[in-house]
């Protein structure tokens, strides 16, 4: 009974908390990956997660509000003394977060928690002319451009590294041989640089797309629905002077149910992710125990296997690839407003365009940090030609061929020839085991045919071409 009695009392001590640690921080119960104290190093970078913090958030909102009070004061819309003393209460130092954050929760939105923070900082001019004439939407929607353009600058400036670094690389490999494989089998001799250049381009291409679609954004201010109606005559010029002190561009028309600049955003960055998703999901097939050509040379240990050093940044490259898709298709969704606006698609952008970023900051360090220590076994990549026998080389073969035959003779002489081989045969035991190849050869043509690197064509060339372009543009 006594052991009974002892064992419901603990369980009740279990069940109400009593031995709970009240000292334990909030921050342990953080259930995202992105603010988890185990994975969110795994999930983004520093720069791009300060980007998107409360408190530049909250910082770009006071941004606007000062750049909109400075435009009206210099339009004669408010008073120059009142856009002073608003600047000067719209410090990110007199915000209370919490107080910020437990009005949200009631109104949904948190521009009218901020506006009381100033106020309270504030004097009566603030009181008075703070916010005059605009609306949440226009206070938001032009701090997240900026937030997206701060975003993009930082993308931007790993993307471009991440490509030169791919560039470096290409262009040293420019020679090196290898098998290309289409559809999973052995095709003909390729060059590791040519394969890394088709990466290069999608890279570079990827940096000119940020760039387009980051040209596209402007600035939100229009009122209530677009129309200016609080500024009378002084609308349009104060469009012009507040987007001015924000840097940024001056809308031509209100775009408040227009998500499409943002949507283009979150796409182009899912078409960075699927060029990394792409790549890595060669070098992890190249990594193969029985392919052997790559390896990352930061790869992680297994727990219980001692032999195994599994290629980690290529799994994080194409699990933030398929994180990507998911903001990819949200991103059409965030365009289905109705009339001059609507909550629910514009909710989902506060979360879908910091976690694009978010993942795509870390999908490109991964990729960094891969090819700055990447082993590439060459002799390996000259190996798997004996391997497989030598078959790569059967066009190499049907085209020296051709001279003499034509194309069409040379390609069945050589595939009736391959399909008559015996299963041990190789290219070479082929080639012997046929005289009507070996009447058109020679013996010095036969071996420079068995000879991979003298059918690369003009690989290390396109090589050049390509690497020279992307440097001479992107450096």
């Amino acid at each position: 009974m006594k052991k009974q009695l002892i064992t419901g009392l603990l369980s009740l001590a279990v069940a109400t908390n009593i031995f709970a640690d009240t000292k334990t921080n909030q921050d342990e119960y953080f259930v995202s990956v992105f603010d988890s104290r185990v994975y969110k190093d795994l999930f983004s970078t520093p720069e791009v997660k300060r980007i998107f913090s409360d408190k530049n958030m909250v910082q770009q909102w006071l941004n606007v509000e000062i750049a909109l009070a400075k435009a009206q004061a210099d339009l004669g819309i408010i008073p120059k003394s009142a856009a002073k003393a608003i600047e000067d209460a719209a410090k990110i130092e007199n915000m209370d977060f919490d107080a910020i954050r437990k009005k949200t929760n009631k109104v949904g939105r948190g521009i009218k928690p901020l506006l009381g923070q100033i106020k309270k900082a504030g004097n009566t001019e603030v009181k008075q002319y703070l916010h005059f004439g605009s609306t949440t939407q226009d206070i938001m929607d032009s701090a997240t451009v900026l937030q997206v353009k701060q975003a993009s600058s930082e993308i931007k400036k790993e993307l471009v590294n991440l490509t030169l670094v791919v560039a470096t690389l290409a262009s040293k490999h420019k020679g090196t041989v290898m098998l290309a494989r289409s559809n999973g089998q052995d095709a003909i001799p390729t060059t590791f640089g040519l394969h890394l250049t088709t990466y290069l381009m999608e890279l570079y291409r990827n940096v000119q797309r940020l760039d387009e679609a980051t040209s596209r954004l402007q600035a939100q201010i229009g009122s209530t629905v677009g129309t200016l109606a609080p500024f009378y005559d002084k609308g349009l010029a104060l469009q012009k002077k507040f987007s001015a002190n924000l840097g940024l561009k001056s809308p031509l028309a209100p775009w408040n149910p227009s998500r499409d600049n943002f949507a283009e955003i979150v796409q182009t960055l899912g078409l960075i992710n699927a060029t990394l998703g792409r790549l890595s999901l060669d070098i992890n097939n190249l990594s193969r125990t029985q392919i052997d050509e790559l390896k990352e040379g930061e790869g992680g240990a297994s727990s219980t296997m001692p032999q195994k050093r599994n290629p980690r940044a290529s799994e994080f490259m194409g699990a933030f690839y398929r994180m990507a898709k998911m903001y990819n298709a949200a991103s059409l969704d965030i365009m289905s407003h109705t009339d001059a606006r609507q909550g629910s698609p514009w909710i989902l952008e506060w979360s879908i365009i910091p976690e694009s970023f978010m993942v795509t900051a870390a999908s490109i360090n991964r990729a960094q940090r891969m090819f700055a220590k990447l082993i590439v076994k060459e002799e390996n990549m000259i190996k798997n030609f004996s391997v497989s026998k030598n078959y790569a080389l059967s066009e190499a073969l049907m085209n020296a061929l051709t001279k003499e035959l034509g194309r069409s003779k040379a390609y069945k002489l050589v595939k009736t020839a391959i399909k008559k081989a015996h299963k041990n045969d190789g290219l070479a035991e082929v080639i012997n085991k046929t005289p009507e190849i070996k009447k058109h050869l020679s013996k010095k043509q036969i071996e420079e045919v068995l000879i991979p690197s003298n059918y690369i064509g003009s690989a290390p060339t396109i090589v050049d071409r390509a690497v020279a372009k992307v440097r001479s543009e992107l450096k």
